[in-house]
């Protein structure tokens, strides 16, 4: 009896051992999916423009982490699709197009005021009011031309996105250059490739890596070091291979400024559209209360 008692006692408690580490392994699981579904989100534009199929970049990112195709973000174009190859070890099975870098513009002049095209705007980028001009926040627009098809006069176009992260470099830092002299110029060899001699390492000032940040250029990657650099030009002046080292740190510093640009400008898309779904949730419930409240009214009447 003992013995079977201590079986079973056993028994019992080797269940609950099943249980509980069955219930951990599925909450690190969904964890460890939870993270994966934010960095593919954190790789979408944020333009939320629904043509992936899908209602918004957070269910699209949802999508793809249990499957979906890569090369549906058309916002994204080739670049997203890259990255998200590069994150999740996958092959996106058609090569899409570069995007168009677009926003909305409406033609004041043909405006009636109905207010669709706010309604239809995934980020709240249209300010106006019900039998009001409305505008385009430029800033705030992602292109994602839900508000085209919304428009019943037709008075919303699409125009090419003001440049905005284009920053001119030379401006980040101003300094004082140094300019090589005249014989040091002519004596420049035509320019070939790096061939890594190290020379301009102990030539920068601000104690950078020419040689890494030159490899960041030539790879086409951004490089937030380049900001350090100062211009001065001592590392072109002494490289052997006639490289413009400046030059390429200059296109450096504008490639990511407009990398940062791109992240805060979906960052702000992306909590734009959250709040927008949250009030919408809020005005439902809302009406939904009144609604029940009507009814209440009637029947105790």
């Amino acid at each position: 009896m003992t013995a079977a008692l201590a079986l079973g006692a056993i028994g019992l408690a080797a269940a609950l051992l099943l249980v509980v580490a069955k219930a951990v392994l599925a909450a690190r699981e969904k964890e460890n999916a939870g993270a994966v579904v934010e960095a593919i989100d954190a790789l979408l534009p944020q333009s939320q423009c629904a043509q992936c199929g899908y209602p918004g970049c957070k269910p699209y990112a949802q999508a793809v982490a249990d499957g979906e195709r890569l090369d549906l973000c058309t916002p994204g174009g080739p670049e997203t699709a890259e990255r998200l190859q590069a994150l999740l070890a996958r092959e996106a099975p058609a090569e899409l197009p570069a995007p168009k870098e677009q926003i909305a513009r409406i033609v004041a002049a043909d405006c009636v005021g109905c207010a669709l095209c706010i309604d239809a705007c995934p980020v709240d980028a249209i300010a106006g009011a019900p039998k009001y001009l409305h505008a385009v926040v430029d800033e705030h627009c992602t292109g994602c031309e839900l508000c085209v098809p919304a428009c019943p006069v037709d008075c919303i176009e699409l125009i090419p996105a003001p440049a905005n992260g284009q920053t001119d470099s030379r401006r980040l830092k101003p300094v004082r250059r140094r300019r090589p002299s005249s014989s040091a110029a002519r004596a420049k060899p035509q320019a070939v490739a790096c061939i890594r001699c190290g020379w301009c390492e102990p030539a920068c000032p601000a104690d950078l890596s020419p040689v890494a940040l030159h490899d960041a250029f030539e790879r086409g990657l951004a490089d937030a070091t380049a900001f350090d650099c100062i211009e001065c030009g001592a590392c072109t002046a002494v490289c052997p291979s006639g490289i413009d080292l400046v030059s390429e740190f200059r296109a450096l510093k504008t490639r990511q400024w407009s990398e940062r640009t791109r992240r805060e400008k979906a960052e702000a898309a992306r909590q734009r559209f959250d709040a927008r779904t949250a009030r919408l949730e809020r005005e439902a419930q809302r009406e939904a209360a009144q609604r029940d409240e009507r009814l209440r009214q009637r029947r105790v009447w």
